[in-house]
């Protein structure tokens, strides 16, 4: 679903931040269960959903979507 938002967005011209939900074992950060993959200024970077998040700028989540725009 989130993807699909993502897709919608760049056939729009649209900015998009996505809310993800992740499991969370302690949900403060230092077990770092939650971590996703994010692409950063500096290149790809593991994120972490409950201290980091949980609202990310769509085109960090799904990069390979706003590539081909």
């Amino acid at each position: 679903m989130l993807k699909a938002a993502a897709r919608v967005a760049r056939d729009f011209g649209l900015p998009a931040q996505l809310c993800l939900e992740e499991y969370m074992a302690c949900g403060v950060g230092g077990c770092a269960g939650c971590a996703i993959p994010v692409i950063t200024e500096t290149g790809q970077a593991m994120k972490r959903v409950c201290v980091d998040g949980p609202v990310f700028d769509a085109r960090a989540v799904y990069p390979e979507i706003f590539a081909a725009a």
